[in-house]
């Protein structure tokens, strides 16, 4: 499954900054906690009619404020048979918003000097390949995050709907023909940037889900937050 895509959790679905809604940097020192409290009632309103105009099952909402988490509540329910009902702590996908959390984590490890974004595949994971026996010695971390791979778009993706693990699909993006050129076309390929992670994470000898967790998670006490789809489902 995607590490970088549908596995990490968190406890909200939406940061919400208000002042009322917009708010340039210049101007979000201004904004006074009336505007806030305001705002937030306004916000419970809206959370109600997307809801039922969209036919959302549910939605958590967090309002942070002067670097304080001010406002934080469920709506609607988790489960639509045992019509559990969503709250502050629960658990959600963040699907493809995940994508500049796991940058993080990898720009974390850049930072640390061990890497670099233009550090080889080839290098730090000498199990994975490309197609083309040249890509796969020339690949990078930044190819990888700038989608720039050759990958058709999407690769592997329909592998992990059949079941397949994140492993398994790894190893079989070698059989699959390029798209286009090395490095000459954009194409979104979650496992790719899957791969460009998991060879960061390598080369400080750990799993991705660690690096996750040291990284970012646990600094910015992000206690609800996780890449292991173990968490998410328990």
């Amino acid at each position: 499954m995607h590490i970088l895509r549908s596995v990490i959790a968190a406890k909200t679905i939406s940061l919400i900054v208000l002042a009322p809604f917009y708010v340039t940097a210049q101007e979000k020192s201004h904004v006074t906690s009336d505007q806030v409290t305001h705002a937030i009632q306004e916000l419970e309103k809206l959370a109600q009619t997307q809801i039922q105009e969209h036919g959302l099952p549910g939605v958590a909402i967090a309002v942070v404020f002067q670097d304080k988490v001010v406002y934080a509540k469920g709506f609607g329910v988790r489960d639509v048979n045992t019509k559990t009902p969503v709250d502050a702590d629960t658990v959600f996908q963040l699907a493809s918003l995940s994508k500049p959390i796991g940058s993080t984590v990898v720009g974390a490890l850049v930072g640390e000097g061990k890497i670099t974004w233009d550090s080889k595949l080839s290098v730090l994971d000498p199990t994975f390949a490309m197609f083309d026996p040249w890509v796969t010695h020339e690949i990078t971390i930044r190819d990888m995050y700038a989608h720039r791979s050759g990958l058709p778009e999407h690769a592997g993706d329909l592998l992990e709907d059949l079941g397949f693990t994140r492993a398994e699909i790894l190893h079989r993006l070698r059989y699959q023909h390029p798209a286009s050129s090395f490095r000459s076309h954009y194409a979104y390929t979650n496992f790719g940037m899957t791969e460009g992670g998991i060879a960061a994470a390598k080369a400080y000898g750990l799993e991705w889900e660690q690096a996750a967790e040291e990284k970012l998670f646990k600094p910015l006490g992000m206690s609800s937050t996780s890449s292991r789809y173990a968490n998410f489902v328990t």
